[in-house]
Parts: structure tokens; C-alpha cells; sequence
């Protein structure tokens, strides 16, 4: 007779779907749920990061997976992305270039890793530029290529705000130096190289400030005062690179983190020197034409003087002509007198006067007036 198995059909059945005491699934089913545990975790924590996370099929280029982010940052949802080959999210311009990196890609070994800058397009057409770092792995003999994307809009935005400050220190007719807090020379522009006398920008690096004034101890003076007061504005004595001195304005303030601590020193300084000419100019002038004015008014008394003379002598002339010259001097000494009020009574010279401290305003002179007779009372 055929022998039996030891267990009978009851007792084989339990063993396959692991009822019974020697069942196999009972011996692996604590670790397989320790597997399960970890690897939700592990889903988990990749759901949670703001990157975004593709699998890719190395011989295909289509979606095995992708964690959370993906889904939030495109707006798909994750059986219409698997469904997707890679490619088709990148834009038009850049689909091309990152299928011939995914294909390099995945004859790299998997220690190699390559970034790159590509822009994903969402399901309402927003292009999101991204950093993309790439490797290759292998799963279960299968060759597949992980894509780590990182979303960069904040970034450009900064680098390009970043770019046009830097363009506006450069393009400044002003001259702009940053310095650290011990004096110590970071930046200066391309206006502060050449109003000092350095043929470039990078022969000023490093050197500290007492370097660009006549006084050396002017540097420090300015550092203390700084990051004592956050700013100053002053005229000052600068020292080009050939040794001459020229006049400057300096106008200096402490750059300072969000928690108001100091980071280094800003200065800006303009040229100053052709003002300082003008002013000086501009003094002189104003001086000058004060002692004009009162040398005119002292000129019209002396001419006066020998007008009186004559108008003397006409008057003991017995004859017609006596008449027209006392009728002459009668009108030179109405327009002397007009010229005197003039100068002495006018609006704009008594402001000018005032304005102009340096010029004392002249009082109102003793100007001699002359008594001259008409024609008639000869």
C-alpha cells in the first residue's frame, strides 16, 4: 500500500497558508513587518523633504516613483506621472540635453553623481527652474537613475537683485570702498580706482584705510567713529596713489546683519575739489564787488567835488553860455545821485549783502549834494 505523509491534508494546507506550528511565514513574518515598518518610514521621511525625488527607468526614461513634493510642485497627480516619461516634464529647450545625461548617466558607476540647472513645467505651464542632481542605481538587477530636483527660484531671484547692486556699485560716478571692521580694504569700485590714481580696482584689495588720506590716523579715526555712531558725513583731505592731495566728501555708515550686529564698513566719496574752487572763487568775487560798490560811491563824491567847482564858476559868469553848463552839471549830479540810490537802495544788493557774510554791507554814505540853479534863476 502507498504510505502516507505524515501530515494529512488538513495539516499540509495550514502549512501553506502558515497556520501551522511549523509554518515558514510565521518563522520571516516579524522581520518582513519590520521591513514594512522601515520602509514606510522610510516613504515617510522622503515625503516630508521639499525636494523632489524621480526614479527613472534608465531604459525607458519613464517614472518608477516619485515622493510628495513632485506631486506639489507640478500639480499632477502620482498614477498620471508614472504613466510619464521624464522627459516630457522638462521644458522644450532643455528636453533634449537632459535625455543625453539621463542615457551617459546610466553607464556611470553609481558613486558618480552630476548636477545640472533645468526647468520642470507644471500641469498649468509654470516653469519651475530647478537644480537637478543625478546618479544611477540598480534595483533588483534593474538599472534605474535617481534625479534630485531642488527648486532655485529664490535663489536666481537673489543672484539677480545681487547682480544689479553689484552693476549700480560698479556704474556709480561716486566712489564706493568696503572695508572690514579693522580697516582693511574688501571692495572698491571702479570710480573710487580711478579718482585715487589706481589703474584697478583689485591694487586697492587688502590695503587699509589710513592709506587714502593725507592724515594716517584719519582711517581710524573713521572706523571708531563708525561703529560708534553708524555714520558720518565729512569733508576730508584724500591722498591719491602718486602722493598729491585733493579735497574729498565722505559719507560712511556700518552694514549690519538682521540682528544688528556690525558687519563691516561702507564708505562713498566724491571728488570734491573743484567746489572747494568755486567757493573760494565765489568768496573772492563777492568780496571784490563789495569794495567795487563802495569804490564807486566814493568815486561819485569825487566827482562831485569837482563838479561844485565848476557850477562856482558858471554862477559868476555874466553870459548865456553860464547858463548851459550850470544846466549840464545840474544833470550830472542827478545821475551820480540816481547811481548812489541805486546801488545803495536796491533790493538785490542789500540782499546780496546780507546773504554774504563776508562782505560788510556799507552804510549809507554822506554823499555831498550839490545846489545847482536852473537856467531860469540865473
Amino acid at each position: 500500500m502507498r504510505s502516507e505523509p505524515p501530515d494529512g491534508p488538513d495539516a499540509l494546507r495550514e502549512k501553506i497558508i502558515g497556520l501551522g506550528e511549523t509554518s515558514l511565514h510565521k518563522s520571516y513574518y516579524p522581520e518582513l513587518q519590520s521591513r514594512l515598518a522601515e520602509l514606510e518610514r522610510f516613504r515617510a521621511l522622503l515625503d516630508q523633504t521639499y525636494d523632489a525625488i524621480f526614479l527613472i527607468r534608465a531604459e525607458t526614461g519613464k517614472l518608477a516613483d516619485v515622493n510628495a513634493a513632485v506631486r506639489a510642485y507640478l500639480g499632477y497627480s502620482k498614477k498620471e506621472l508614472l504613466a510619464t516619461p521624464f522627459a516630457d516634464l522638462l521644458s522644450p529647450q532643455q528636453k533634449a540635453g537632459f535625455v543625453e545625461l539621463i542615457r551617459k548617466k546610466s553607464d556611470l558607476p553609481s558613486e558618480c553623481r552630476q548636477t545640472c540647472t533645468a526647468s520642470l513645467i507644471s500641469r498649468a505651464g509654470t516653469e519651475i527652474p530647478m537644480e537637478i542632481t543625478v546618479r544611477s542605481v540598480t534595483f533588483g538587477g534593474e538599472q534605474y537613475v535617481v534625479a534630485i530636483a531642488r527648486d532655485i527660484t529664490d535663489r536666481i531671484r537673489t543672484e539677480r537683485e545681487l547682480k544689479i547692486k553689484e552693476s549700480a556699485l560698479e556704474s556709480s560716478t561716486n566712489g564706493i570702498l568696503i572695508a572690514d571692521l579693522t580697516g582693511a580694504v574688501m571692495y572698491a569700485n571702479r570710480s573710487f580706482a580711478l579718482m585715487f590714481g589706481y589703474g584697478e580696482e583689485g591694487a586697492i584689495t587688502g590695503r587699509n584705510l589710513e592709506a587714502f588720506f593725507t592724515d594716517p590716523t584719519v582711517g581710524e579715526k573713521i572706523t571708531g567713529r563708525l561703529l560708534d555712531n553708524h555714520a558720518i558725513v565729512e569733508e576730508m583731505i584724500g591722498l591719491r596713489n602718486n602722493g598729491s592731495p585733493f579735497h574729498i566728501q565722505v559719507s560712511g555708515s556700518v552694514v549690519q546683519n538682521d540682528a544688528g550686529q556690525p558687519l563691516c564698513i561702507m564708505l562713498i566719496v566724491m571728488d570734491i575739489t573743484w567746489r572747494i574752487y568755486t567757493d573760494q572763487m565765489k568768496q573772492e568775487t563777492y568780496a571784490q564787488l563789495g569794495r567795487n560798490i563802495e569804490q564807486f560811491a566814493i568815486l561819485g563824491d569825487h566827482i562831485r567835488n569837482p563838479l561844485q567847482v565848476i557850477v562856482g564858476y558858471a554862477e559868476m559868469l555874466d553870459d548865456p553860455v553860464a547858463g548851459k553848463i550850470l544846466e549840464q552839471s545840474r544833470r550830472i549830479d542827478e545821475i551820480i545821485t540816481e547811481l548812489d540810490r541805486g546801488w545803495v537802495e536796491s533790493a538785490s544788493v542789500r540782499q546780496f549783502l546780507r546773504k554774504h557774510g563776508d562782505v560788510a554791507e556799507p552804510s549809507e554814505p554822506g554823499v555831498l549834494r550839490i545846489s545847482i540853479p536852473k537856467k531860469g534863476d540865473l
